[in-house]
């Protein structure tokens, strides 16, 4: 499904809207603001200009008001709830990782990935299928400044998604063989990756590792999703898997939609 959005993102979107429903008399205000200022301007080129160029600039100032007045309320929103701004840069390091991925995929340096995968425990921001290094859960981090802290927070927080990956990957592959033939069934093998993207990341020493954990920066992605090895994994197993957990993601990510819509309308 190519509406569904990283944690991030929807973390941000649901923030904004609850910020505009607890200011709904500011909002109303700048509405009317932005009436009675393109009026103003309306009458103001009605008495100057004449013809096309009249047209243009009735255009352009109804185009700059209802501009000035997003930024304002972008700015306001962004002032009140400052955790906004993590969100903003989760969701930029999550399409970063997401566009180095899909041109890995592209030059077969992969099999696949799957992107914004929710579970009831987490989430886990892309799910990679590599030819040689078995399956990556990698968190996608943006940073302008990290301490000593941060890296073991990001660490634990990378091995957490790993371990979801690992029961989603054995729950899916599991599905679809009776008890007695489970046994048999050849276990993935889930590695936990941090990709840094922001300031920081040209700070990240290469062969960086923290609680086991490894931290690549998003510039060398690619180069490291090449150098994986001693974890093959087939084709045609590949494929499985992926189909497995992008049906799961996107099955997820409808109901969630759908439990969403009827909540609203029981409102």
């Amino acid at each position: 499904m190519g509406d569904i959005k990283p944690f991030s993102q929807r973390q941000l979107s649901q923030r904004r809207s609850n910020w505009l429903k607890r200011n709904r008399l500011l909002l109303g205000g700048m509405v009317i603001a932005a009436l009675v200022m393109a009026a103003i301007l309306t009458g103001c080129i009605f008495l100057i200009a004449q013809g096309e160029v009249r047209w243009y600039l009735i255009g352009l100032a109804h185009a700059a008001t209802v501009s000035a007045i997003l930024l304002l309320l972008n700015t306001a929103f962004f002032a009140h709830d400052r955790d906004a701004v993590i969100h903003v840069r989760g969701a930029w390091g999550e399409d970063n990782t997401r566009s180095e991925l899909a041109t890995a995929k592209r030059r077969r340096l992969i099999w696949d990935s799957v992107d914004s995968i929710t579970l009831e425990s987490g989430d886990i921001d892309h799910l990679v299928i590599t030819r040689q290094g078995g399956v990556l859960a990698i968190d996608s981090k943006w940073r302008t400044v990290v301490k000593a802290e941060d890296i073991i927070s990001m660490a634990n927080s990378a091995r957490t998604a790993a371990n979801r990956a690992t029961w989603l990957t054995q729950t899916l592959l599991g599905a679809d063989r009776t008890a007695k033939h489970r046994a048999k069934v050849r276990p993935v093998h889930v590695t936990p990756l941090v990709v840094m993207w922001g300031p920081t990341q040209h700070d990240v020493p290469e062969a960086f590792e923290r609680n086991g954990v490894a931290f690549i920066a998003g510039r060398r992605l690619r180069e490291h999703l090449r150098t994986l090895e001693g974890h093959p994994v087939d084709r045609r197993a590949a494929r499985d898997l992926a189909r497995k957990v992008t049906h799961y993601r996107d099955t997820a990510w409808a109901a969630a939609k759908a439990k969403e819509t009827a909540a609203r309308s029981s409102r």
